[in-house]
């Protein structure tokens, strides 16, 4: 080779090694994001919107996008066999107002002329907002994820990956390699069960609320709800005109409001005989049916050991800025914070702040520091609850970015929310929020005495 070329070959090389580090190739990224629901197709929109930077991969389970709204009968399995996603029920309404579960670049929400509406309503709009920035092509549908495996070859920082997935219409297995994997499959899958001295003894029916559909299956009957968070107070809203007599089981305070008259609030289940259930407080109750309203936990079974990732129920380390793999910055979990947050927002800024980096445009820490933020500090609770530390979050991941924050109105209104929801739990829903001279109000229907 002569002293030119050669001269020519390190300038090359060394351009490329720089570009690597800096996130920036010479060809389009191989992305593959896991999931087709509000987080997925968040990600995959805004890669796709850099056609020049990305070649965006979805795998989906279900035959279309939608993840948790897409609503089906049966709880239990789909038509492929496999465990449903979806927890959704016959009647659910969102606890959200649509004017805040909007993205915050697609906010024609529509379907109904309340805030609080359907799942069919969100399904609808998750459709419209893929038809609007065309990305359907990107995703792969009725596809199983088997396995997510690292190339052990590659450098730490820059590490590939090897999607081990499964059509599920021709039941053929492939492999796909890609130079970023996105976990976007969401965390309200593996039900929570707590453990309930004798409850196998219980006579009825015994389910998660991940499995609950339709009231009018607990007609005349005595359900048992345990917990009162969202799902338990929900349902038992929804069964009240149907069964005899709903008892909502907790360990907190009495949850104030105006109640059906035959929903009962007692302490918490903690031991069964039969199907007479003995509550914290010594006293007990007889149910026919038994519904744990108990939670979710985190479930990633396809993370092989390589990925350098744990979880727990709550928690997934190590993760800098609750969502990038520290040791593998091109793995990243999209949509784990919680704590009364605003979900489909918090997809849209985490999505523009990977997607910058991928681009070069955020420098990321080394890993100590990076490994330093993944930590917990002592007697904190471990998971990824940001509550009222959400509004720094994103303003620091769009600084970073070089992006917009969310309007202030996201904040003035999820504020406004709140004073709604606490002070009338059974009938939050019923209520509008809306915007007149620049503020946020409530707007209160009128209701038989």
């Amino acid at each position: 080779m002569s002293t030119t070329k050669r001269m020519w070959s390190v300038i090359w090389l060394h351009a490329l090694l720089a570009m690597v580090v800096s996130g920036k190739t010479l060809r389009k990224q191989k992305v593959c994001v896991i999931g087709a629901g509000g987080a997925g197709l968040a990600m995959i929109k805004e890669l796709a919107s850099y056609p020049n930077d990305f070649e965006p991969i979805g795998f989906e389970l279900n035959a279309d996008i939608g993840g948790l709204w897409i609503y089906t009968d049966n709880g239990d399995l789909n038509e492929h066999g496999l465990p449903t996603r979806s927890a959704v029920y016959k009647n659910l309404r969102t606890n959200a107002p649509r004017v805040l579960m909007a993205f915050p670049d697609y906010q024609t929400f529509g379907g109904e002329n309340r805030s609080c509406v359907k799942h069919e309503t969100v399904l609808n709009y998750l459709h419209n907002y893929t038809e609007h920035f065309n990305f359907r092509s990107h995703i792969r549908f009725d596809t199983f994820v088997e396995k997510i495996t690292r190339v052990e070859e590659d450098d730490w920082e820059t590490t590939r990956w090897n999607i081990h997935a499964k059509d599920l219409n021709t039941d053929r297995s492939y492999v796909t390699t890609c130079d970023v994997v996105i976990i976007g499959n969401g965390g309200n899958f593996k039900p929570k069960i707590p453990v309930i001295p004798g409850i196998e003894g219980f006579r009825g029916q015994i389910i998660h609320s991940h499995g609950y559909r339709r009231p009018e299956d607990y007609a005349n009957k005595t359900v048992v709800l345990l917990g009162a968070g969202t799902s338990g107070i929900d349902i038992a809203i929804d069964l009240s005109p149907y069964a005899k007599k709903i008892y909502l089981s907790h360990r907190h305070d009495k949850i104030e409001g105006k109640w059906p008259k035959n929903v009962i609030q007692v302490s918490g289940v903690v031991k069964a005989k039969g199907n007479q259930l003995e509550l914290q407080n010594g006293s007990t109750i007889f149910g026919d049916s038994f519904i744990y309203c108990t939670g979710y936990m985190l479930d990633f079974p396809f993370l092989d050991e390589s990925t350098d990732i744990t979880f727990t129920d709550k928690y997934v380390e190590p993760l800098y800025e609750h969502m990038i793999n520290a040791y593998h910055p091109t793995m990243m979990f999209l949509g784990l914070p919680t704590g009364y947050v605003i979900t489909f927002s918090v997809y849209h800024i985490q999505a523009k702040y990977y997607a910058a980096f991928l681009r070069g445009k955020v420098q990321l820490p080394s890993l100590a520091e990076r490994l330093k933020d993944a930590e917990i500090p002592e007697g904190e609770p471990r998971d990824h609850r940001l509550k009222e530390g959400q509004w720094a979050y994103y303003k620091r991941l769009a600084d970073a970015g070089g992006f917009e924050t969310l309007p202030d109105f996201y904040r003035e209104g999820l504020a406004v929310w709140r004073i709604n929801q606490q002070a009338d739990w059974p009938h939050f829903k019923d209520n509008d929020m809306v915007l007149e001279d620049g503020k946020f109000v409530i707007k209160y229907p009128k209701r038989n005495a």
